[in-house]
C-alpha cells in the first residue's frame, strides 16, 4: 500500500513525515511505503510513471500547482486513491468535494487527527480491495476479486473477465442473460453496463474516447458512440461521488 505526501513548505513536509513515519511503525502488518515530494509536478509525473499511489496526503496551497489542481489532476487521469489535505482553514472543502477528497488535516498536524484520517482511509481501501467472487471455467474455479477486473464482456453465451495485467477469465455458458450474470459486480458502483454485452470497472478507466474505453496504454476495447457517451456521463459522476 503506497501513501504519498506532497507539500511544498519544508518544515510542514518534515513534520507530515514525521508522524507518516511514526504511523508506518505503530502499522507495520499493513506493509506500507511512504513516497514524498515537494511539488504537485514531480507527484503527477510519479505518478504517471508507476499508476498512482493508494492514499494521497496533499497541502492545499502550494505554488505553480495547488493541491485542489493536482486532485482534479489526478482524477482525470484515472487515478482513485484516497485523497487527504493538509490546510489551514476549511474554506476549500467544496473544491476538496468536488475530488472526491475523503478528509481534512488541520495544521499544525497532530498525531491523532493523522492517524485517524489514514485508518480511515486504509479501512475503505481493504474493504473495497476485498470483495470478490468464484467463476466456474471448463478447467478449474476461480477467485476473483472485484478490484481486478478491468472489464467484462460476454462472447458466445460466456463471460469473459478481462483482468489487470492482461490475463482473462472464461466462464462456462451462461444459462441467464448478461447482466442477471454479473448481478454482483453491478450491485458495485464501480462496475456499469456498456450497452447489452459489456461492463467496465469505473476505477481502471483512464480514458473515454468518441468510440473506445481506455484501461493504461495497452487495454482499448471498442465500443459504439452511444455506449461511450453513456459511460463518459457515469464515469464522471463516480469520479465526483465522495467515497468512490
Amino acid at each position: 500500500m503506497r501513501i504519498a505526501i506532497c507539500d511544498d513548505e519544508p518544515h510542514c513536509l518534515g513534520q507530515a513525515v514525521a508522524v507518516a513515519e511514526e504511523y508506518l511503525k505503530d502499522r507495520k502488518e499493513k506493509k506500507l511505503s511512504l513516497h514524498t515530494f515537494s511539488t504537485s509536478y514531480d507527484l503527477l509525473e510519479e505518478a504517471e510513471k508507476t499508476g498512482g499511489f493508494d492514499i494521497y496526503v496533499l497541502d492545499i496551497v502550494m505554488p505553480g500547482m495547488n493541491g485542489i489542481q493536482l486532485g482534479k489532476k489526478l482524477r482525470d487521469a484515472g487515478y482513485n486513491g484516497k485523497i487527504i489535505y493538509l490546510t489551514s482553514s476549511e474554506e476549500y472543502s467544496l473544491d476538496a468535494f468536488r475530488v472526491k477528497a475523503l478528509n481534512y488535516i488541520i495544521k499544525p498536524i497532530t498525531k491523532e487527527a493523522f492517524y485517524e484520517a489514514l485508518d480511515e482511509a486504509l479501512d475503505l481501501i481493504y474493504i473495497k480491495n476485498e470483495k470478490s467472487f468464484v467463476v466456474k471455467t471448463k478447467e478449474r474455479t476461480v477467485k476473483l476479486t472485484f478490484d481486478s477486473i478491468m472489464y467484462i464482456e460476454t462472447s458466445k453465451r460466456t463471460v469473459i473477465y478481462h483482468l489487470v495485467g492482461g490475463k482473462s477469465v472464461e466462464s462456462l455458458s451462461m444459462r441467464s442473460g448478461f447482466g442477471e450474470a454479473i448481478a454482483d459486480l453491478l450491485d458495485d458502483k464501480r462496475f456499469v453496463l456498456c450497452g447489452a454485452g459489456m461492463a467496465v470497472n469505473l476505477d481502471h478507466v483512464t480514458e473515454i474516447e468518441n468510440e473506445a474505453v481506455a484501461f493504461g496504454d495497452t487495454y482499448k476495447p471498442f465500443l459504439g458512440k452511444k455506449a461511450c457517451r453513456e459511460l463518459r456521463v457515469a464515469w464522471s459522476d463516480y469520479l465526483l461521488d465522495s467515497e468512490g
